[in-house]
């Protein structure tokens, strides 16, 4: 994408050395396959900012990184010397920055339900990884997570809303579970959430999304890399 500038690039490790930031530049510090940091990316990419982009080792985290955010976390930027951490706090701080482009309403009111609604759409992120990190092998309880946490979301789904970008780098991610005939699960969402189906349907039409879009198999085999070969292959697709 135009405004971004190594998004793609090598990730940096421990000893690597880190490029001088010039005066007026923004750095977002992200890895690749973070659904958190992927809300800023989406953020930034919607807001069209111009971002130069450093990927972080985040299970060997170089010095330079930990110095700059002791949480040792993506996303995080960086500009005019500067440290912004957290994906959420980063969306809004680039909202408060930018308020031109702004995403978020402005009015308190509106601004607090749309971080109301993020925040009870969580339990989608939790179930998620209820199948990632499941070792005994039984996914009923996984699935019976992703069923409460579809039925809310079909609940709580509205047409337009800033949790959008919040919540979508799971959705992105959670058709893992239909290439994996352990879990059982063959369609996702399925056929009982329509609302859920059809913003689904809408969100990979929207251009940001498009843009920096992986396809489920490179996220399936940088969770494989990760999770089972305890040896993310963060360098995946590039």
């Amino acid at each position: 994408m135009a405004n971004f500038e190594g998004l793609n690039s090598i990730t940096l490790n421990p000893g690597d050395e880190l490029p001088p930031l010039a005066s007026g530049r923004m750095r977002l510090y992200n890895m690749m396959f973070c659904p958190f940091a992927h809300r800023s990316v989406l953020y930034i990419s919607k807001k069209k900012l111009p971002v130069e982009v450093i990927n972080v080792n985040l299970m060997e985290k170089p010095d330079w990184f930990v110095q700059r955010n002791p949480l040792g976390k993506v996303p995080m930027i960086e500009h005019d010397g500067k440290v912004v951490f957290e994906s959420l706090i980063v969306n809004e701080y680039l909202d408060e920055l930018f308020p031109e482009t702004a995403i978020l309403p402005t009015d308190p009111y509106e601004r607090a339900q749309q971080k109301i609604l993020v925040e009870r759409l969580s339990s989608v992120t939790a179930a998620f990884f209820a199948f990632m990190m499941n070792k005994d092998g039984d996914y009923k309880q996984a699935k019976d997570g992703m069923k409460k946490a579809l039925e809310n979301a079909e609940s709580l789904l509205v047409d337009d809303f800033y949790g959008d970008i919040a919540v979508w780098p799971i959705f992105e991610r959670f058709p893992i579970i239909t290439l994996n005939p352990k879990f059982g699960v063959k369609k996702f969402p399925g056929i009982k959430y329509p609302k859920l189906s059809a913003y689904i349907k809408r969100m990979k039409k929207q251009p940001e999304i498009k843009a920096v879009m992986k396809p489920i198999e490179l996220h399936e085999k940088f969770l494989k890399s990760a999770w089972i070969e305890k040896n993310p292959d963060y360098n995946l697709g590039i």
